[in-house]
């Protein structure tokens, strides 16, 4: 008996110093529906000041009227100074259905990022659906 309860006081003080980490994801993302008239477009992700650790920059996009032509998607970091840092480049040929057009990347963290999207001259009018932003990971 005396050994069963020594057994139990020496796991409970073996127990009573551990912490345990809790992470907590926050998703800011925009969900957008658009037809592409002009050659190029872009969206801002800014960086909401939250003090979570870098995340991940993602798009999933369906992508349709593209036959024959090639649209092209980077996923920018915004310089103190105002320039942009390719971070990831894609080229989608053709049509892509449900969301196949993706991508993510690890974001910068305190860094404004932006999503560029261009599609060759002599392209008609391209349909594109889906949604971008950034995802942040907190750890308690």
């Amino acid at each position: 008996m005396k050994k069963f309860l020594v057994c139990i006081l020496l796991c409970l003080a073996l127990n009573l110093d551990v912490q345990y980490t809790i992470a907590m994801a926050a998703k800011d993302e925009t969900k957008v529906s658009f037809i592409m008239t002009e050659n190029q477009t872009g969206f801002f992700i800014p960086n909401r000041n939250i003090p979570y650790d870098p995340g991940w920059l993602y798009y999933r996009f369906s992508i349709l009227n593209t036959e024959g032509c090639t649209v092209n998607m980077k996923l920018e970091r915004i310089t103190l100074g105002g320039d942009y840092i390719t971070l990831s480049e894609k080229e989608f040929f053709g049509n892509h259905y449900d969301y196949s057009a993706a991508d993510d990347i690890p974001g910068t963290k305190l860094r404004n990022h932006y999503l560029a999207i261009t599609k060759e001259s002599g392209c008609r009018d391209v349909n594109i659906e889906g949604f971008y932003g950034a995802e942040y990971e907190e750890t308690n």
